[in-house]
């Protein structure tokens, strides 16, 4: 009875320790995971990309029944055409600063839904323990090398593009430095409903690409 009790918890403390949640982004890296010390890393950039959906104002016209302009609107932006949609200048050309800001801090922000978010709230964001240092980019300490692309995703009816966004996508490059090896993480796609080109909307990118950098799986 003793032996079988003894060989219950070896199990239990096999299994436990086989599910511990663990840095998707150390996932395929040298480093320990979960870690005993902060991440040392560097950003290196984050571009950003902005597209707009064209819509036809006589199909939104001629939706009735089936719901309105926003039903068609988003009918024609998941039909997946890429006649209706183009690029949109933007003055958000790189996420690295607004990133750099959040990543200083002692607690960091990432957000608890991805439906809809039209403000950086207690109802959408949560703080985290910052498990990353900055250092330079030319630093010998540095373990992990930072980047990634943000596209921001709009509409245009006829030439008025809407003031506001629809969605946006961050997707995670990990470069470790020890080995070279890098690896692509799974992209982060929020429905973002804010004022086009504002100062929210970057900080809200920046919290993104945070939830990308800080989630945990069971692997």
């Amino acid at each position: 009875m003793k032996k079988m009790v003894k060989y219950l918890g070896v199990v239990l403390l096999g299994g436990s320790m086989a599910c511990t949640l663990k840095y998707e982004t150390l996932k395929d890296t040298s480093l320990p995971n979960p870690p005993s010390v902060p991440i040392k890393i560097y950003v290196k950039e984050f571009p950003v990309e902005s597209k707009a959906n064209v819509v036809d104002p006589r199909a939104a016209n001629s939706a009735g029944s089936q719901g309105g302009t926003q039903y068609v609107t988003n009918a024609l932006a998941s039909a997946g055409n890429r006649l209706v949609q183009i690029t949109r200048p933007s003055r958000i050309e790189d996420l690295s600063g607004a990133l750099l800001r959040e990543l200083r801090k002692d607690k960091v922000r990432i957000l608890t839904q991805t439906d809809r978010i039209e403000v950086l709230d207690e109802d959408s964001v949560r703080q985290v323990n910052n498990p990353f240092a900055l250092v330079s980019a030319d630093s010998d300490e540095a373990d992990l090398e930072i980047s990634g692309t943000a596209m921001i995703t709009s509409q245009r009816v006829r030439k008025v593009f809407s003031p506001q966004t629809q969605r946006v996508q961050v997707e995670v490059s990990v470069k470790d430095l020890k080995t070279g090896k890098v690896s692509k993480k799974s992209p982060v796609d929020a429905g973002i409903v804010m004022t086009f080109n504002s100062r929210e909307l970057e900080e809200a990118l920046a919290v993104a690409v945070v939830t990308s950098l800080t989630q945990k799986l069971l692997f």
